[in-house]
């Protein structure tokens, strides 16, 4: 068979996949479609289990206490409480005795309780990427896992956001940003967990809503401090596979690391100029991010990690939130590049476990901004890795 004749049987076919791939991005260009292929919050991974019933997955009874969290705008937010192992394991007999399942009045829970009496406790708010639930796939685990940095102390709370799960509504930006923000209210009001003794954690999409959150937090008036002059600062802020972006992160964005969204037009930036027009919830963390690090004091303590093989969003996007931090730690006159800030960092090597960037503190103001990058983890595991548990510990005091 002759190279010609090879050309013309492949032809067709290649503009049939090629046709389908532009009908595919010209539906993404609904809204509608866009939000539900950007949150993917009908996939809930979780249909044949009840999430009420955390001992399905994996807990121990009455360990995790199932209960909603309301917003200010009339939403119900499904949320997760995990006491730490080792506390679950010295009240055991006291849990026990209560009936497992949804808690209607959490103030009146067991669990809850050692967390409000203990003035050390630690909490760690989480929330997720997109897709699934609470209780999907690998999240129980790395749930037991995260605790496990102070079976003692670290408690987490780990929500559902609107649309997904058992919560009520539909997900958009600004709806994702205030369940986070009602997250954080719960546990400053009502659990009365000290803001230097809070941390926040996301994964993936998690990251832009975590953003979100810190910077609404720290520009008052905000949801929770009314004094107009006073922001909320937490213990610490923590991006695992986070992203720069929504438009930046479709030009490299593989879902499921395997399909590509618009890397097959980087040849042609004049088309992906054009779908990017269309994105309509834009998730700008790196702005967020800037705001963040220039309105918070010198108690700030900000960790980027990412893992080397993350196949659905690139290694490159820790690099961007990294710069995005340390530049808002000079003025506008003094604005950093890229080989800048490379070339201010200091590098501390961990082996085979990875790298961690760290930015003066000189420069910062005292302000903590490091960048870890590790070999293990992919996008998904990452989160389970020992160094995010050391992470977590450092950060709020426990080790």
């Amino acid at each position: 068979m002759t190279v010609s004749s090879l050309v013309r049987k492949a032809f067709w076919p290649l503009v049939g996949v090629g046709a389908a791939y532009i009908g595919f991005l010209s539906l993404l260009i609904n809204p509608w479609l866009q939000r539900n292929a950007i949150y993917m919050n009908k996939l809930q991974l979780t249909w044949n289990y009840d999430l009420t019933k955390p001992e399905h997955f994996g807990f121990a009874k009455n360990q995790v206490t199932p209960f909603y969290i309301p917003t200010p705008d009339g939403e119900k937010i499904f949320a997760w409480h995990v006491l730490p192992l080792g506390l679950y394991a010295e009240h055991r007999d006291i849990l026990l005795d209560h009936d497992s399942g949804l808690v209607e009045d959490i103030t009146q829970n067991a669990a809850f309780r050692l967390l409000k009496n203990d003035p050390e406790a630690r909490l760690l708010i989480h929330f997720h990427g997109n897709a699934g639930t609470v209780g999907a796939a690998y999240r129980p685990i790395y749930y037991r896992s995260l605790s496990g940095a102070s079976p003692y102390k670290l408690h987490i709370l780990t929500i559902d956001y609107r649309g997904f799960g058992y919560s009520s509504g539909s997900p958009t930006e600004e709806g994702l940003i205030t369940d986070g923000l009602s997250a954080a209210k719960w546990a400053i009001d009502v659990a009365g967990v000290r803001p230097d003794r809070i941390a926040i954690m996301g994964q993936s999409l998690g990251t832009a809503v975590m953003f979100g959150v810190a910077e609404a937090l720290i520009n008052p008036p905000n949801a929770i401090e009314k004094d107009p002059g006073k922001g909320i600062e937490l213990g610490a802020i923590i991006s695992i596979a986070g992203f720069s972006y929504m438009k930046e992160l479709l030009s490299t964005y593989h879902i499921a690391g395997v399909v590509p969204v618009l890397a097959p037009l980087r040849p042609y930036p004049w088309a992906q100029t054009f779908f990017k027009q269309f994105v309509y919830e834009t998730w700008e963390s790196t702005r967020k991010l800037d705001t963040l690090v220039k309105k918070s004091s010198g108690k700030l303590q900000l960790f980027i990690l990412h893992a080397q093989n993350d196949m659905e969003i690139p290694v490159e996007h820790s690099d961007f939130l990294f710069h995005a931090a340390a530049n808002a730690t000079v003025g506008e006159e003094e604005a950093l590049s890229m080989r800048d800030v490379q070339n201010h960092k200091t590098t501390v090597n961990l082996g085979e476990e990875g790298y961690v960037n760290i930015w003066p503190v000189e420069k910062s103001g005292g302000k903590l901004i490091q960048q870890w990058v590790v070999n293990w983890g992919e996008h998904n595991w990452v989160i389970a890795s020992s160094s995010v548990s050391l992470m977590v510990a450092r950060a709020l005091g426990l080790m």
